[in-house]
């Protein structure tokens, strides 16, 4: 220990040196750019991640159901060819209708094109896994499994563009609250 602190006497005019000028702003802007770093990319669109787990958690639910023997809705049962087009036909003419208004709410700014893509680029993704059930069902017409499944796509669809026009007038009446629209 004493050849240390003799050490630190003998260099104690060497400690006592101020940093140089403008030490604290150069310090201030790594601050700065080490915390632009850390944002997130999707921080003011959360509802894509809860989109995708709802997608994701249905989605299995259809699969578990399609392949437990005897576990489908009974309520179902006998639904003809015309009713499975008329139930098709309901559930597309509402999808529709809810992508075109996420279309409208973007051109106006509420969110943007490249989320409304985002969101189209899913909607794909559930359309081919609709064909296979289209298939099924086209071999099976009588298979309650497979009306169900065809049955709660539609309706899984519609509530994810539901839940996230949703989300998109909750973010344009907290922009609206926050006076972000505001032109100085």
């Amino acid at each position: 220990m004493d050849k240390l602190e003799k050490l630190f006497r003998d260099q104690h005019e060497a400690f006592d040196e101020e940093p140089k000028e403008g030490h604290l702003l150069r310090f201030e802007e790594r601050l700065e750019k080490y915390h632009k770093r850390k944002k997130p990319i999707l921080r003011s669109w959360p509802f894509l991640k809860i989109a995708s787990l709802v997608i994701i958690v249905l989605l299995s639910a259809n699969l578990f159901l399609y392949l437990l023997p005897g576990k489908a809705d009974k309520q179902v049962q006998g639904l003809t060819y015309n009713e499975m087009d008329e139930t098709a036909r309901f559930y597309t003419v509402r999808i529709n209708s809810g992508l075109s208004q996420l279309q409208q709410m973007a051109d106006q700014g509420i969110g943007t094109s490249q989320d409304l893509a985002q969101v189209k680029k899913e909607m794909d993704e559930m359309d081919r896994l609709h064909q296979d059930l289209q298939k099924e069902y086209s071999n099976n017409p009588n298979d309650e499994r497979v009306i169900n499944a065809m049955i709660e796509y539609y309706q899984t669809k519609l509530d994810i563009i539901n839940t996230i026009k949703t989300d998109l007038e909750n973010v344009k009446s907290v922009k609206n609250k926050n006076h972000e629209n505001t032109k100085l």
